[in-house]
């Protein structure tokens, strides 16, 4: 065993010792189609311009793809504050925004805080008829944060603190109310109408509404997160079962089981010797693959499991080329060494030119394909580079080594009939 054999030997020791400890003690995330949960799609839809006594209150905004990055932010805040793991939040189309939650408990409460535009706005008396309320201008949109607190021992309220803009309009407002009462409407209803004792020009204030303590939370993870710029229509919302899901994953790991074991089979029938070094091999690609994916984290689809599958005969067939040059070489008349040598470097180029261009397909799979279609993609293109080093370095280190070996030097051993040696 040479110097280099040693250390690549010593790098692999380290490299399984920490994959054990990975598989060991982290999770791996499960996506919508396993642990179940639900999928919304939403539609933006157009703002006409809104004039309250002759004077533009609010302009018409017109879906664009700014407007919609703008609503694809808010509602990934909002989506954060639910505390979802690996939610997946995409735009569809030109108007359309997918989001998938999987593991959601409340679908109702997720549709909700989701689609609503939580709009907030401060209100005045209509001199001519106290009845009506005027809308001032001062939106929840300038506000720079919302958070629920108690008061008491069970009187929630949010406490919200607005920009500089707002402030600076809230503080005149207020100045102007002095006396009169302040209407906070949330989406067009009245919730609180607090009597206004004092310019309040520190830019803060509470909402008051005899709140639940999970509305209260809600609501300032709405607010927080920001108005939408345009409101959102629900167009799809379905429901994943975790039944479902599991029934998928254990057909799939059955799928897999079934196919390793064959081709754990075919390659000891076949190459002998190096079919048992590229099964080793195996073993060790598919821990790594589970590794990467728990480290990232990968979030595991059905697609995604298909996706590794596949990649586990691909990782065979890198081996199946470097088996079938050693072969041919050793047919030729050359040493065990020297034919494992040549196989490798003949294979190389043919391996590389394969991932490759599996690596290309991967990425055109990624940047137009969307929610399942990418787990299949990243998944299949981590197995490819995982294949690619277990193939170049850890087969090829075990075969310099069994080559060396006295006991292991009949051809018959590497599925060839014994020939004359010419090298």
């Amino acid at each position: 065993m040479n110097n280099q054999d040693r250390i690549i030997l010593g790098i692999l020791a380290v490299l399984i010792s920490l994959m054990c400890w990975i598989i060991a003690t982290k999770p791996i995330k499960e996506g919508l189609d396993i642990q179940g949960g639900i999928q919304l799609v939403v539609e933006a839809q157009d703002v006409p311009q809104k004039i309250v006594d002759n004077k533009v209150i609010e302009e018409a905004i017109t879906v664009n793809p700014q407007v919609m990055q703008a609503a694809l932010a808010v509602v990934r805040q909002r989506v954060d504050g639910l505390g979802v793991a690996e939610p997946l939040i995409q735009l569809k189309g030109e108007k359309q925004i997918i989001v998938q939650l999987p593991g959601i408990k409340d679908p109702q409460e997720a549709v909700k805080l989701v689609g609503e535009t939580a709009k907030l706005d401060f209100r005045r008396q209509d001199p001519k008829d106290p009845t009506k309320w005027v809308e001032t201008g001062v939106y929840g949109k300038m506000l720079k944060d919302a958070r629920a607190n108690l008061r008491g021992s069970n009187d929630w309220i949010i406490e919200f603190e607005f920009n500089n803009e707002g402030a600076q309009k809230f503080g005149t407002l207020t100045t102007e109310l002095i006396g009169q009462p302040l209407g906070i409407f949330l989406d067009d209803k009245l919730v609180s109408a607090p009597r206004v004792n004092s310019p309040i020009t520190g830019g803060s204030g509470i909402i008051e509404g005899g709140f639940t303590a999970e509305d209260a939370k809600k609501l300032a993870i709405q607010l927080k997160a920001g108005q939408l710029p345009v409101p959102l229509e629900m167009v799809q919302n379905s429901t994943v079962g975790p039944t479902l899901g599991r029934e998928a994953v254990d057909k799939s790991f059955m799928a897999g089981v079934a196919g390793i074991v064959l081709v754990l089979v075919f390659m000891v029938w076949f190459y002998r010797v190096p079919g048992v070094v590229a099964n080793i091999a195996l073993f060790l690609y598919i821990g790594l693959n589970l590794a990467i994916f728990k480290l990232i984290p990968i979030t595991l689809t059905v697609p995604g499991i298909a996706g590794f599958i596949l990649s586990v005969g691909m990782a065979v067939d890198a081996n199946v080329l470097i088996f079938e040059r050693t072969k041919e070489e050793l047919r030729n008349g050359k040493s065990i060494f020297n034919a494992v040598e040549s196989g490798f470097q003949r294979a190389f180029s043919s391996i590389f030119d394969s991932n490759a261009t599996t690596l290309i397909s991967c990425g055109v799979l990624y940047y137009f394909g969307t929610g399942l279609i990418r787990g299949f993609a990243v998944t299949l293109a981590i197995g490819v580079v995982v294949s690619m080093f277990t193939a170049i370095t850890v087969t090829r280190t075990l075969m310099r080594l069994v080559s060396r070996m006295k006991g292991m030097r009949n051809p018959k051993m590497y599925g060839v009939k014994p020939v004359k040696r010419t090298a």
